[in-house]
């Protein structure tokens, strides 16, 4: 049948079957790899500078399911005695708190916190009176479901440009 399409006046073109065959080929050996997609991190954060910082120092409403995998605070200097942080993720249902006592300049915090759709989080940040912070930095990583990435179907285009290659040498 491959013979009948190929036929120019009575002849086969022997060059278009060899071509189509590598084209085959060559996507019958990729179609048994995987491609996978790396889903990168999205950095939410905030700085808070002035006289004396205290209060909430980031706010973050989230539009699809995901988890928080790390969390960053950086202060303008270590503070001389403990500082509270505190996060807080709610919704409409529930809500959940954490506080942090940190003591120095730059702090991390790894997390496997899942969010949904709706969830708003928000970090607080309380010195002791004794000490006066200038300068608040906060950020966190935040990865969405891999579910709500797009995934693209990098063999499906290849095999779309290829033939149309084909077609237009014909």
């Amino acid at each position: 049948m491959a013979q009948e399409i190929f036929k120019k006046g009575g002849a086969i073109d022997q060059r278009r079957i060899e071509r189509i065959e590598t084209i085959i080929t060559r996507l019958a050996r990729r179609s048994h790899r995987i491609a996978s997609a790396l889903v990168t991190p999205y950095p939410i954060s905030n700085a808070v500078i002035g006289e004396d910082v205290r209060g909430v120092i980031l706010r973050y409403l989230f539009p699809c399911k995901g988890k928080i995998t790390t969390g960053f605070i950086k202060l303008d200097k270590k503070p001389a005695h403990n500082v509270e942080v505190g996060i807080r993720l709610f919704n409409d249902i529930t809500s959940n708190s954490t506080k942090l006592i940190l003591n120095k300049k730059i702090s991390s915090v790894q997390s496997d916190l899942e969010v949904f759709p709706g969830d708003c989080f928000e970090v607080t940040f309380t010195p002791s009176v004794l000490d006066t912070v200038k300068e608040v930095w906060a950020s966190i990583l935040w990865v969405p479901n891999g579910r709500v990435v797009d995934v693209q179907q990098f063999l499906i285009d290849e095999l779309d440009k290829l033939t149309e290659e084909v077609t237009a040498e014909e």
